[in-house]
């Protein structure tokens, strides 16, 4: 999940002059201020010009050898190799703060081994249905403490800080809050139920293990409670095929390239420790290497595991080099795999932790990697699957700048979390799967309703994980589809034709997008809202989405608490960027 780290970033960066220089406590509470309001204004006042040659100035004064802090010396490494009057400092402005311009895509065409075959089509399917289960973005903090303060001013509640207040204005129930990260209890109450609900063939994991405290979060932190996890997990007696988030990494985000230098072999041995249970040793020794693997399940059939935090845009290593389009080369290892698939007729599931489509996706990461399902797909590619966003939601590719029903050819699941932060009830999914072809036929999301947590409590009982909807019952009733027909690409496109004209279809969709915890704001007809998530459904790449990259800081300080609504108020001051983050001079 992205968590908006620009205002903590660049007041490191404005802090980087000076740090290095030991402060008596007075004038520490100065600074503080100061920091603090050169932050909320460079993210108020900033334009594209001012941001760069903002960037420019940062990177004459920051002579200090580094940070204490996790974020900002990798921030100022790529900070002194960018050419940050070039097209290096735009693409840190719009992406980090959305104050430049989109750049233009730049990353130019890619060459291919061969051109796509002629009347490239889908197999036809075996009528073998197989379920798959869906996990991910778990999130399961460790540190959860039943009855501590679930609405605090730091990026996660329910712990005991040094700060907490004897009284909680709003206590934590020991199977979770909507404010805070997975209790430990809640998910394996989750693990305990799926197999009442399915006999899954296999399972896919699509990343994001550790908690949201990404203050705190390193090497030491990351690689227990991964272990934990994955234990948890691995009750479930079924083959997990697994990937990597950008929380997986300590510090958060931080996947260094070939380039900028760096190393995180420690995170993929860790990972090859932990998902040694269910690959075989050449897709560990891929893991150990590339954060990345290919498997094959079964006889004709391939899953790729992306690593595609090098598209991140909170991957703060990616703008030393930002003309490296494909860091790591990832890009290239999928193209192998694929061109492997295609000549040995395999289909393939490709899964990723951030999906191209988001808009913290580069962009010029985003544009190739369409060309690449543009190429192998729908005869080779079958499935693509991501998470990170929390919500319930898809996008769909197309081999034309025309988007309709006959051009699409491919879709991403983005899955719905098992956690309920923020402000989403936790759930997993289950693919019904042709065998043959691979291609989905129906998805059943199950959840359970957080706001009877404290009333479990109360009466010492269970969460009852229930049914939340079936995808071809609840969006065929608006587009019909034959029975023995794939959740398509095709047929999605349709379902979004039926959200554009019919605004009841539509808000059905918005509530299960954020899995009927009805507590998300609400996206009106009478706004544009509807509009541009209908676009961000068709837009399989981040340059094709209507919502636009912003960043809007808050000064809590300067609202007087009497003007803000209870709820309002704990969203604003519960907002990451405003967090008090422990162990730095902010709080």
């Amino acid at each position: 999940m992205r968590l908006h780290l620009l205002s903590v970033t660049l007041t490191l960066a404005l802090a980087s002059v000076v740090i290095a220089a030991p402060l008596d406590q007075s004038q520490e509470s100065v600074l503080k201020q100061q920091f603090e309001d050169a932050a909320f204004n460079v993210t108020q006042t900033l334009d594209c010009d001012s941001c760069v040659a903002m960037l420019e100035a940062m990177k004459k004064l920051s002579n200090c050898t580094g940070l204490t802090y996790m974020q900002g010396p990798v921030f100022l490494d790529s900070l002194m190799t960018a050419n940050v009057t070039g097209s290096d400092g735009k693409e840190m402005c719009y992406n980090l703060a959305g104050l430049c311009p989109a750049p233009a895509i730049s990353s130019g065409t890619l060459t291919f081994p061969k051109p796509k075959p002629h009347n490239a089509t889908a197999p036809n399917p075996s009528g073998t249905l197989v379920d798959v289960l869906h996990l991910s973005d778990w999130h399961v903090d460790n540190e959860y403490v039943t009855g501590s303060e679930a609405i605090c001013g730091k990026p996660t509640c329910c712990r005991v800080y040094s700060d907490s207040p004897a009284t909680p204005l709003r206590a934590a129930a020991s199977w979770g809050d909507y404010n805070c990260g997975t209790a430990p209890k809640l998910a394996e109450d989750m693990v305990n139920n799926i197999p009442s609900f399915s006999n899954s063939s296999f399972a896919i994991m699509t990343g994001d293990i550790p908690p949201h405290d990404i203050w705190l979060e390193n090497q030491t932190t990351v690689v227990p409670t991964e272990a934990i996890a994955f234990n948890v997990m691995a009750r479930l007696n079924i083959t997990m095929y697994p990937n990597v988030g950008n929380h997986e990494a300590g510090p958060t985000n931080l996947f260094p390239t070939l380039a900028s230098g760096g190393n995180i072999s420690w995170l993929y041995d860790s990972l090859a420790d932990n998902w040694s249970r269910w690959l075989p040793q050449h897709a560990l020794d891929s893991t150990k290497n590339y954060g990345a693997f290919t498997v094959r399940p079964h006889r004709g059939f391939r899953i790729i595991s992306l690593n595609t935090n090098f598209c991140y845009t909170l991957n703060l290593y990616l703008y030393a080099h930002v003309s490296d389009y494909d860091p790591n080369g990832q890009l290239q290892w999928l193209i192998t795999q694929l061109q492997a698939a295609e000549d040995a007729g395999e289909r393939v599931w490709i899964l990723g932790h951030v999906a191209p489509s988001q808009t913290d996706c580069i962009q010029n990461w985003s544009a190739l990697y369409y060309q690449v399902v543009a190429r192998y797909s729908p005869h080779v590619i079958a499935e693509q699957f991501f998470g990170h966003s929390h919500y319930d939601e898809f996008a769909l590719y197309y081999d034309s700048d025309e988007k309709t029903d006959q051009s699409a050819i491919a879709t991403a699941w983005i899955g719905p979390s098992v956690t309920p932060y923020v402000d989403l009830n936790p759930g997993f999914r289950i693919y019904k799967v042709d065998d043959g072809s691979w291609n989905i036929f129906e998805s059943f999301t199950y959840i359970a309703n957080l706001s009877l947590a404290s009333t479990w409590d109360a009466t010492n009982s269970t969460p009852q994980w229930t049914l939340e909807y079936s995808a071809r019952e609840t969006y065929g009733a608006y587009v019909p589809i034959a029975d023995n027909a794939p959740l398509s690409a095709s047929w999605w496109h349709n379902v979004t034709t039926a959200f554009q004209n019919n605004d009841t279809a539509f808000q059905m969709y918005w509530n299960l997008r954020g899995k009927s915890a009805d507590k998300i704001s609400a996206c009106l007809n009478s706004t544009s809202c509807p509009s541009e998530m209908i676009c961000n459904l068709r837009a399989g790449r981040s340059n094709d989405t209507c919502t636009p990259i912003t960043f809007i800081g808050q000064n809590i300080t300067s609202v007087q608490p009497t003007d803000l609504t209870p709820h309002y108020k704990r969203r604003l001051e519960s907002k990451p960027w405003n967090a008090k983050l422990c162990g730095s001079i902010f709080g």
